[in-house]
């Protein structure tokens, strides 16, 4: 087997693997087990190759795409060959026995298939010569094709059709060693018996396991520089502190915002622009600066001007991290316009904070993504992979951010704490708003995380907040008509 790094033209593996699901995708089309039956085999030979040191380079990704074409050929197969309760025909019998053929003809029209193809071929054909299609025996079945026929045949009989049918962990793995130097390499057997006992999440993505390691690794290292002062995190533009310092003057007026605000071209358009969505309706068009403040109003203009300045936060070259780091975007502006939404709802004192708040909530995930996009990597990671290393660092780098910023115990207190459950009658009411209106934005669909599914009044902090199902509703309704029209605009 090639030993050589699959790496080396990470663009191109990343194809490979893409094209290589959608080849599961199609067996899946044919039979829902079938593509669920390869990716277990693959995901558990690669672990498997690789926790035994097996191969050397690239090898364990290799089989891991054997493990997912490996049954390939099935493709030709009849359309009820696997939803037959009858004994099977000699048709039937025939086309399972040239499976492993005609998927290595299907599979020879890839170039980039040709490295497995040996494996594909032979992942039937047994350690004394009985198996098939080619009867080959001993060492001279590729040792990737040895791996794939146990945790084919281990997956098969533990999973079969019928659950009468299906063999325990402990009775299947009996039967494999009685079949050891007969069916199955005699020195792989103890090896398998062993990973199997003491890996029972083998069947987890075997790249995304090897990502997350990565991604941990990799984070430790950000960490590490962020608290030694190494590596800078991003400095909010200058305009936000001018104009922050102007609205705190008790005698400041329009013409003194707006000729802060007329120095920046891009944030000037864009205000602008907000000023005249539907969201800020008002008589008469809006044209200028000064006419856009008087419809925000002061308040609302810093925050709208601080969501315009904090876009470019968000912004790296990397694709894979541009996408992430867009979504991110959506998620805060929506949890900001709920926040703001919410503490209207309820009358408290401030909402533009609130809609700060939300805001800068998760901008620690904005700094580890971005710090993270600088670092070279092979491939295309998940974000699956990702986001949960970020999900537990966030709130200390945001902390620090925010500090940084001038913004104040009141913002980093609802960064610290907004991701809480242990809330109390006595928990600050910034902090429940936040809280609530980052949840809602999963229930929207404008999230990293899933909706459990609940009512959202059911949330401690919606009950403490005393916000009804209806009111929740009619929140999440004007925030999604909110957000259609603005989100474009920043």
């Amino acid at each position: 087997m090639a030993t050589s790094n699959s790496n080396d033209d990470s663009g191109s593996w990343q194809l490979t693997i893409e094209t290589a699901m959608l080849v599961a995708a199609l067996l899946g089309e044919r039979d829902t087990r079938l593509r669920a039956h390869c990716e277990r085999v693959a995901n558990r030979a690669a672990t498997f190759a690789e926790t035994f040191g097996l191969f050397n380079g690239g090898g364990p990704q290799f089989l891991y795409l054997a493990g997912l074409l490996h049954d390939t050929g099935y493709v030709a197969a009849s359309e009820g060959l696997f939803s037959k309760t009858q004994p099977l025909s000699d048709e039937d019998l025939l086309a399972i026995k040239k499976h492993p053929v005609t998927g290595v003809t299907i599979l020879s029209n890839y170039r980039r298939f040709e490295v497995v193809l040996p494996m594909v071929r032979h992942h039937h054909e047994a350690f004394d010569g009985s198996g098939w299609p080619d009867g080959k025996s001993g060492e001279a079945i590729p040792l990737g094709a040895r791996i794939l026929h146990l945790f084919d045949y281990y997956d098969r009989v533990t999973t079969g059709r019928r659950e009468q049918e299906r063999l325990s962990m402990d009775q299947a793995l009996a039967d494999i060693q009685e079949k050891a130097g007969g069916e199955f390499d005699p020195a792989l057997v103890p090896k398998f018996v062993e990973f199997v006992q003491s890996t029972p999440d083998a069947a987890v993505d075997f790249f995304l396991r090897k990502q997350t390691a990565f991604i941990k690794q990799a984070f430790a290292g950000i960490l590490q520089k962020l608290s030694s002062g190494k590596l800078v995190p991003p400095a909010m533009p200058q305009i936000v502190f001018e104009l922050r310092n102007i609205i705190k003057r008790p005698d400041s007026s329009v013409k003194d915002l707006t000729e802060v605000v007329e120095r920046d071209p891009v944030i000037s358009l864009r205000l602008i622009s907000v000023a005249k969505s539907p969201v800020y309706k008002g008589l008469g068009d809006v044209k200028s600066i000064q006419a856009a403040i008087p419809r925000l109003g002061f308040k609302e203009t810093m925050s709208v001007v601080v969501a315009i300045a904090n876009k470019s936060l968000y912004e790296v070259k990397a694709p894979q991290f541009r996408v992430l780091l867009d979504k991110l975007w959506v998620h805060s502006l929506v949890s900001a316009y709920a926040s703001k939404l919410i503490a209207q709802i309820l009358s408290l004192s401030d909402p533009e904070t609130l809609f700060l708040m939300g805001l800068t909530h998760d901008v620690g995930k904005v700094v580890l993504l971005r710090a993270f996009a600088e670092i070279p990597q092979e491939e295309k990671l998940k974000a699956e992979a990702i986001m949960p290393a970020i999900q537990e660092a966030h709130q200390s780098v945001g902390n620090m951010l925010l500090k940084r910023w001038g913004f104040g115990e009141e913002f980093t207190r609802v960064v610290a704490l907004h991701e809480g459950s242990n809330f109390s009658d006595q928990t600050n009411k910034e902090i429940l708003v936040v809280h609530l209106a980052n949840l809602l934005t999963r229930k929207m669909g404008f999230s990293f995380f899933e909706w459990d599914g609940r009512d959202p009044a059911e949330l401690p902090s919606a009950q403490l907040l005393g916000l009804s199902s209806d009111v929740m509703q009619k929140v999440e309704d004007k925030v999604r008509e909110i957000i259609k029209d603005v989100a474009h605009l920043f």
